[in-house]
């Protein structure tokens, strides 16, 4: 079934340093250091207005590299994505927001992770989503009822060590923040999006076996989809294969496809994805493996 927003509590062992090292910053508002000049006040009438800085330049090393593999590592065995974009830090204070928008082509997921104090001295400041059903108003409505605010957005509040990911293809925005001047008690977020979709491949198989055992399933793939319209979206595929060389499990750990005509054809698209992953056969190996394959359809 296509989602397109992930919510995953408690992502990361060590977020107590990165938070640390942005209290320590500003632990003394009268003192003057180079991590006070590095911000950006990124403004754009009625569309942006909060702070930016590149994290990567923010963060001490020693801090910041453990973060970003552990990201870089979670997208590619969930997303079969291998990188990130150079992410951003980002914190909110009183008046600022982010209005609706889309970040295609940046990459196909998008992540927002808090390091917001959930001890909240703010309004707003939530992760802003259209919902999918908004987006397809009228298939979905019903005159008998009332549609608010809940009905036609997700909003994702701030928690502390919290990574959110989300289609960037959906519109999304950030709530405007009300009540706080203080970084320390705004909301600080480091955002970015997943790249460089390709296949994720651990144990005995080699990359280069994958490639050459996935090709029948691709032909299958091709003579499957000229059966249908056209469909968009991401298919973020986990395989564990067995050293026979079987396909022992297949599940879709991720699902952002959306059908340009009939929702029905999706159904069909993901049963037969399914079928001929689970006929093709891979090399006999002394270890088991573990492959994950993102599908991009256009």
């Amino acid at each position: 079934m296509s989602q397109n927003l992930y919510v995953y509590p408690q992502f990361y062992k060590n977020y107590k340093l990165l938070r640390n090292e942005f209290v320590d910053a500003f632990a003394d508002s009268r003192d003057v250091h180079s991590k006070r000049f590095v911000w950006d006040f990124w403004f754009d009438r009625d569309q942006y207005r909060f702070l930016r800085t590149p994290a990567y330049q923010y963060f001490s090393k020693r801090n910041y590299v453990d973060f970003h593999s552990h990201l870089v590592q979670w997208g590619r065995e969930n997303l079969g994505c291998h990188d990130i974009s150079p992410p951003w830090l980002s914190y909110y204070v009183d008046g600022c927001y982010q209005s609706l928008h889309s970040d295609v082509p940046h990459g196909p997921w998008a992540f927002v992770y808090s390091l917001t104090p959930n001890a909240h001295q703010f309004e707003g400041g939530e992760t802003l989503i259209l919902k999918p059903e908004t987006l397809n108003y009228w298939s979905h409505f019903n005159e008998l009822k009332n549609y608010e605010m809940a009905a036609i957005v997700d909003r994702v509040p701030n928690k502390m060590n919290q990574l959110t990911v989300f289609d960037p293809r959906f519109p999304h925005g950030v709530t405007e923040v009300k009540g706080t001047r203080d970084p320390l008690k705004g909301r600080l977020v480091v955002h970015g999006w997943f790249v460089n979709p390709r296949p994720y491949v651990v144990g005995g198989l080699s990359v280069k076996e994958v490639q050459k055992s996935l090709q029948i399933f691709f032909e299958k793939l091709n003579m499957i989809l000229s059966q249908i319209n056209l469909v968009n979206g991401t298919l973020s595929i986990r395989l564990w294969i067995a050293v026979t060389g079987e396909i022992k499990s297949v599940k879709f750990v991720t699902n952002t496809l959306l059908s340009l005509s009939d929702a029905s054809e999706l159904k069909y698209l993901e049963k037969n994805i399914k079928s001929a992953l689970l006929a093709t056969r891979f090399p006999k190996t002394k270890k088991a493996s573990a492959i994950t394959i993102p599908l991009l359809f256009k």
